[in-house]
């Protein structure tokens, strides 16, 4: 992942509301201002991806409940090093904390946004600059380490369960199949 291609992955996506509008300009900046954006070790802000998993029907989505978070949330996490693009590193994300091998639905981001993640005993609170993906996947979910539950649920009980970032992209999802 370079700094040129996330310009371009950021500039590529049309804001759908002015929350939207805002997170991108400022990932722009903080992509430009950053040392390290992709590193999880950058202090305030980094950058992140994740994705909206939904099975080939698109009726029911994965959601993961976060065991340091305590949340309901999409699988999604951090860069690695051979992290190609953001759409590899989401679907990298997906099969770390899903076992699913899924594939992007569609060429770009469905939604940017950025959110903060809070203080914990190990790390200071900062933002996730959050690239998101609609991936299409199918199968038995398998639990990983980084979370206490895992399930298939609809759209409408993902965004019961989840928080109201987890309402937004299931919104940007139903936006981008019209």
């Amino acid at each position: 992942m370079t700094k040129g291609s996330m310009q371009a992955l950021l500039l590529e996506r049309e804001p759908a509301d002015a929350k939207e509008d805002a997170d991108r300009r400022a990932m722009l900046a903080f992509l430009d201002g950053l040392p390290q954006p992709f590193s999880s070790r950058q202090a305030g802000a980094h950058f992140t991806a994740s994705a909206l998993v939904v099975e080939p029907g698109r009726d029911r989505t994965a959601l993961v409940h976060h065991r340091k978070l305590g949340l309901w949330v999409q699988p999604g996490g951090h860069f690695e090093d051979g992290d190609a693009t953001a759409g590899a590193a989401a679907l990298r994300e997906v099969r770390e904390e899903t076992g699913l091998d899924g594939r992007l639905a569609q060429d770009g981001a469905i939604q940017l946004d950025i959110h903060e993640i809070p203080e914990r005993a190990d790390m200071p609170a900062h933002l996730h600059l959050d690239v998101r993906f609609l991936v299409v996947a199918a199968g038995d979910l398998l639990l990983s380490e980084e979370s206490s539950e895992l399930r298939w649920c609809t759209l409408a009980e993902a965004v019961e369960l989840g928080d109201a970032s987890v309402a937004r992209l299931v919104r940007a999802a139903l936006e981008s199949w019209s």
